[in-house]
């Protein structure tokens, strides 16, 4: 729990963050509802528990010091987070549920966002529901910090702390730019056919399980991938290829999305992707996460989530 010498410097942070943002002492305590003096003797206290200095004075007022703008970026972050806590109690209060916070990797947003979207609302009607779009890495820090519930990323394995439930299978596609020669081949397309052409891919970090899966398809096919480029997003891959800089494998959700100057062309075999899965952290199990997991297999036609004792959330690495 915190200590009452905890909160005692949470106030005095904000006694802080509201004289650099208004630049004036006396500015800052009339936001804060009150005299300058305590505002003042607060900020002495900080200074002096920190052993920094937090502001110049000056004869127009105040501005931080060095010290003082390097705890700016983390002190705002602190206020928004008091501002959330500040609005869910009043959603409580109001008899209302907590809002559920969902990350979702940009190939899911088109084919399994929306189904998860409506079985979530036609469960909980009145709660409110955010999307972040993320990739699978951002995510998993996310639900290991508590930022958000629930994720849609690209797993296919639990992964402690991590439960995972796989929404289903995917294949890989090409992306080609329109005109391209190979787009005259008829039927599937073999992979080994892009074997002498420059791929655009996503980093490993960003999901190295899906990243693996498409090098070691291409190994199996007899080549590896050639002048691979990097790019930081799904649409800038998708804008490479447009541009005519390169080729991609991808997955059915993004060749979903058909932007112009992009052709897609399934693979011969198929040869499968990793799929998209719902993922939550079983350290932090919640009302809200056992809704999510229930939602998903309702949206997904999935069986019904398994008796206590066996968690049902995927194959076990």
């Amino acid at each position: 729990m915190a200590s009452e010498g905890e909160f005692r410097i949470l106030r005095r942070l904000a006694h802080f963050l509201a004289v650099a943002e208004e630049g004036h002492f006396g500015r800052a305590a009339a936001r804060m509802g009150l005299s300058q003096p305590p505002v003042t003797a607060q900020i002495q206290a900080l200074e002096q528990e920190l052993g920094v200095k937090l502001l110049e004075r000056t004869r127009k007022g105040a501005h931080p010091t060095r010290e003082g703008e390097a705890l700016l970026p983390m002190l705002r972050r602190l206020a928004d987070d008091a501002r959330r806590v500040e609005d869910l109690a009043r959603e409580l209060r109001a008899g209302r549920h907590a809002p559920m916070a969902m990350a979702c990797v940009t190939s899911a947003l088109f084919g399994h966002l929306p189904p998860m979207a409506r079985a979530l609302r036609a469960a909980r009607p009145e709660a409110a529901l955010s999307v972040t779009e993320m990739d699978t890495t951002d995510a998993l820090e996310a639900l290991r910090r508590g930022e958000v519930d629930f994720a849609l990323v690209r797993l296919e394995h639990a992964h402690p702390p991590f439960a995972v439930l796989p929404l289903g299978a995917d294949n890989l596609m090409a992306a080609l730019p329109e005109g391209h020669p190979l787009l005259e081949l008829p039927g599937p397309l073999p992979l080994a056919a892009l074997a002498e052409e420059p791929l655009v891919a996503l980093p490993r970090r960003i999901s190295p399980a899906y990243f693996d899966r498409q090098v070691a398809a291409c190994r199996a096919a007899g080549f590896e991938p050639r002048a691979m480029r990097e790019v930081g997003s799904a649409m800038a891959q998708l804008a490479f290829v447009a541009s005519g800089l390169g080729v991609a494998l991808v997955s059915a959700g993004i060749a979903g999305l058909r932007p112009a100057g992009v052709a897609f062309r399934e693979l011969a075999g198929p040869v499968s992707s990793v799929g998209v899965a719902l993922a939550w952290n079983q350290e932090r199990e919640t009302e809200t996460t056992r809704l999510a997991e229930t939602a998903a297999r309702a949206a997904f036609h999935l069986p019904p989530s398994p008796s206590p004792g066996d968690d049902g959330a995927g194959p076990r690495e």
